[in-house]
C-alpha cells in the first residue's frame, strides 16, 4: 500500500508541475535561429515587405511567391552580399525555382524591399 500511495503522490507532482509549466511558458513559438542564415532568413519572415518597389512580374505576395520560396529555401551569399551598408543593408538569396537558378537583392531596412531579381547564368 506504501507503494501505491508514493506513487499517487508522484503521479500528482508531475501533474502539477506540467500545470505550472505550462502557466509560465504557455503558447511559445520556438523558432531555433542559431546559424546565421537562419537569423537573417528570420528576420526577413518577421517583416513586411514594401509592395511598392516591386515591378517585376516574378514577385507577388501569395505564400507561395517567389519571394517566400527564396527566404524559405534560399542560402543567403554572405560573399555577395553588404549587410553593414548606409542607410540599409543589402542581402543576395541564391535559390532554385523550376529548375532555374535565381538571385535575389534585398534590403534590410524596417520594411524588406526586393530590389531585382535576376536568372543566374551558370
Amino acid at each position: 500500500m506504501a507503494f501505491l500511495r508514493r506513487l499517487l503522490f508522484y503521479a500528482i507532482g508531475i501533474g502539477l508541475g506540467i500545470l505550472i509549466v505550462l502557466a509560465f511558458f504557455g503558447d511559445r513559438d520556438f523558432d531555433y535561429a542559431y546559424g546565421p542564415q537562419e537569423r537573417v532568413k528570420k528576420n526577413f519572415r518577421k517583416k513586411a515587405v514594401d509592395s511598392t518597389t516591386l515591378v517585376q512580374p516574378l514577385i507577388d505576395l501569395s505564400r507561395d511567391s517567389l519571394y517566400y520560396r527564396a527566404v524559405a529555401e534560399g542560402r543567403v551569399a554572405f560573399g555577395a552580399s553588404d549587410p553593414r551598408k548606409e542607410p540599409c543593408g543589402e542581402y543576395v538569396i541564391r535559390f532554385s525555382h523550376r529548375s532555374y537558378a535565381y538571385k535575389m537583392v534585398l534590403q534590410n531596412c524596417d520594411t524588406v524591399k526586393v530590389l531585382r531579381v535576376e536568372k543566374e547564368i551558370n
